[in-house]
């Protein structure tokens, strides 16, 4: 009997500490700096297949890869720098460098990304964790939804998204993808990097099942009709069916 009573105390407190919200100073821990608003246009990287077209010098027109150095080299404009830049920069540099090789005067350039090399990881309670390709302008929620989309005992108001910065130290931003679902909220959909983690944890109940089936079913011997609801009208009220 008094083990039966330690452990139903345990597991009302568990599940009352479950139901309040992650704590705001452990969704930026010391290890970690905020990430903060991150660009809009996507930035090309290594292994990214070009599409370049001159609407005026179609005989210019040329497809081929970023090279692993960030340089991507046409027959006639030669070889130009990608790093750090986006398709409108790009497109800026090469006709100017076929502007200094004196081939066209500032000619219109336009380029479309036929394959994005580019990845980033999605991990937790999503179906098909793992490196997912980085498109256009891409947000967590449709880098969960390229993961399979989110399982049940996922905590999708508390994604984490990880990233590198500057100077190696690891980023950290937590986002609401609730939010983002249920009113539109564009906070929530931020721009993903490459190489970006985005990391689901699970339900508060997810690990309380858990919890309970390695501590309470060990500790104390419930028998199989034993279940538990969740009353509606009163979230945090435990409710056990009649016998």
């Amino acid at each position: 009997m008094t083990n039966f009573l330690r452990a139903t105390a345990m597991m009302s407190a568990f599940f009352l500490a479950a139901c309040a919200e992650v704590a705001p100073r452990y969704q930026h821990p010391d290890a970690f700096d905020s990430i903060a608003e991150l660009p809009p246009s996507y930035i090309i990287g290594p292994g990214d297949e070009l599409s370049v077209v001159f609407p005026f010098n179609a005989e210019l027109n040329y497809e081929g890869p970023v090279g692993p150095d960030s340089t991507f080299t046409l027959p006639v404009a030669g070889t130009v720098s990608t790093a750090g830049k986006t398709s409108t920069q790009v497109e800026e540099a090469i006709s100017q460098a076929l502007t200094a090789r004196k081939i066209a005067q500032n000619p219109p350039v336009s380029i479309s990304i036929r394959r994005y090399a580019q990845v980033v990881y999605v991990g937790g309670e999503v179906k098909l964790p793992g490196a997912i390709p980085l498109q256009n302008k891409m947000d967590p929620l449709q880098a969960v939804i390229a993961a399979g989309g989110a399982l049940d005992t996922a905590r999708t108001s508390s994604a984490v998204i990880i990233r590198r910065g500057a100077d190696g130290k690891p980023l950290l931003r937590v986002v609401d993808l609730n939010k983002l679902i249920h009113t539109g909220d564009k906070a929530q959909a931020i721009a993903l990097r490459p190489s970006d983690s985005i990391f689901i944890p699970k339900t508060s109940i997810a690990e309380a099942d858990l919890w309970i089936d390695q501590y309470i079913n060990k500790l104390v011997p419930f028998q199989r009709g034993f279940s538990y609801t969740i009353n509606s009208q009163n979230p945090n009220a435990l409710v056990t069916p009649p016998q």
